[in-house]
């Protein structure tokens, strides 16, 4: 069980580095762009960043609970 609770929280911390650099790149893109939408595509991708760095913290803190799960389970069976 906590492998697997170990495994989701590794999947929601690529999944927020994957969206981060999705982020970084459209405002690179934008930043290379002249039209009026230049400054809302980069809003969005300064949101969307934010989120990402909630979804990296957030799956960092279900991965720091299976590991104290799993450490508690062995020290019982040692």
């Amino acid at each position: 069980m906590s492998d697997s609770i170990l495994q989701a929280g590794l999947q929601g911390v690529r999944s927020g580095i994957d969206q981060f650099g999705r982020a970084v790149g459209q405002i690179a893109a934008a930043s290379n762009s002249s039209s009026s939408t230049t400054s809302n595509s980069i809003v969005d991708s300064l949101v969307e960043i934010k989120q990402a760095q909630q979804t990296v913290e957030s799956s960092a803190a279900v991965i720091k609970v299976a590991d104290e799960t799993l450490g508690s389970l062995l020290d019982e069976l040692a």
